[in-house]
């Protein structure tokens, strides 16, 4: 409703005890009296809205009859009111940037934060060349077991080898022993030959053997020590993995790129905050500048256009206000004039039965003369 009716202050009251319910040859003036007594109650509250509208018609009419300085110091503050009033409406639509319990947090620890995001923006790169040293110490493990089962089979070939020396270096012994008693022939010289094969063969078959023997136990040393550095890089590694969890767990945030998306809502989060701050200091003290301008012109009701502002601002706008206030003001008279007819209609059909009333003639004659009071008060008011 236009300008709502403001709690009631008029001190005329219509206080009317009901009489017995009996009727006198048809006559029911119980139900006579409770018609006159709504639309007296009726009358009563329209006379109230009245004079409710008529005030604030009379308040426009003082607020076009202000002076410039003052009209200016009231349009001023309507506008920025209006500005200000859709600002906050545009952030209260504004969906959250973060959670609250995220908010709250940020904001208790606020001051560690920055340092929180780059130790765990470090920890997360030295993971990631942990894991990477740690697939190339696991390949390094695998590469020192292929060569040291490499030499070892190469070894067992070369023992071969040497046993089929000595078998060999056995035959020519026997051979050119065997020619030399069957034969007599001098065989020194093949069993030299021989001996010296062996000999070269064999030097070559022991240290070939050695160099795989050495190449096994470098191998397992090499093993063992990349096993050690693993075991290290481990360690250095599981801690740094629970200090990254242990971040991630209490910020609630599952990479350093989601804490720092929302380090960077929640410093936006602020600074809406103290801009909702601002606005509404702003607003309050535009709020109070219109009051008081209009406070000064003995407005009727100042702070009722807070509401209006709009009206203010827009010369439009404030003709439909001033229309619908006196239209409504109109139907009031309208319903005031019909509920005088009503009493007045209602009390002269009382008045024709008087004679029939009997001993409930005092009671109605005490209705009677409480209406007339009101029924005067708002004959000689309209």
């Amino acid at each position: 409703m236009l300008f709502k009716r403001k709690k009631k202050t008029d001190d005329t009251q219509l206080h009317i005890e009901s009489i017995p319910d009996e009727s006198t040859k048809g006559f029911n003036v119980v139900e006579i009296c409770e018609q006159m007594v709504d639309a007296a109650r009726e009358l009563e509250d329209n006379r109230t809205e009245y004079a409710l509208v008529t005030n604030y018609l009379t308040d426009i009419e003082r607020m076009e009859n202000m002076s410039e300085t003052d009209k200016k110091t009231m349009n001023d503050a309507a506008a920025n009111i209006l500005t200000l009033e859709k600002t906050r409406s545009d952030f209260l639509k504004t969906k959250n940037r973060i959670s609250d319990s995220q908010y709250a947090q940020m904001q208790q620890l606020e001051d560690e934060i920055p340092r929180a995001i780059k130790r765990l923006e470090k920890n997360e790169s030295s993971l990631d060349v942990i894991n990477k040293d740690l697939r190339y110490l696991e390949g390094e493990k695998v590469q020192f077991d292929i060569d040291g089962e490499y030499a070892k089979s190469r070894q067992q070939t070369f023992r071969v080898y040497a046993v089929l020396l000595v078998v060999f270096f056995a035959v020519v012994v026997a051979v050119c022993t065997l020619m030399q008693i069957v034969y007599g022939a001098d065989t020194t010289i093949f069993m030299l030959i021989g001996a010296l094969l062996s000999a070269v063969a064999g030097s070559f078959v022991l240290l070939t053997y050695q160099s795989y023997s050495d190449e096994v136990k470098s191998a397992a040393a090499s093993k063992n020590k990349a096993v050690a550095l693993e075991n290290r890089v481990k360690i250095k590694y599981v801690s740094i993995k629970n200090a990254v969890d242990y971040t991630y767990e209490k910020y609630h945030v599952k990479n350093s790129k989601e804490f720092v998306y929302n380090y960077e809502q929640y410093l936006l989060a602020v600074k809406d905050k103290e801009r909702f701050r601002r606005t509404n200091e702003d607003l309050e003290y535009n709020s109070k500048k219109l009051v008081s301008v209009l406070s000064k012109n003995d407005f009727y009701d100042a702070r009722v256009w807070l509401n209006y502002t709009n009206a203010i601002v827009d010369h439009k706008e404030m003709v439909e206000q001033k229309h619908e206030l006196i239209v409504r003001r109109q139907k009031l008279r309208g319903r005031m004039s019909y509920n005088v007819e009503t009493i007045t209609r209602l009390r002269r059909e009382i008045l024709s039965h008087r004679s029939e009333l009997g001993d409930r003639i005092h009671e109605v004659n005490r209705i009677l003369n409480k209406i007339a009071e009101l029924d005067m008060e708002v004959q000689s008011e309209d």
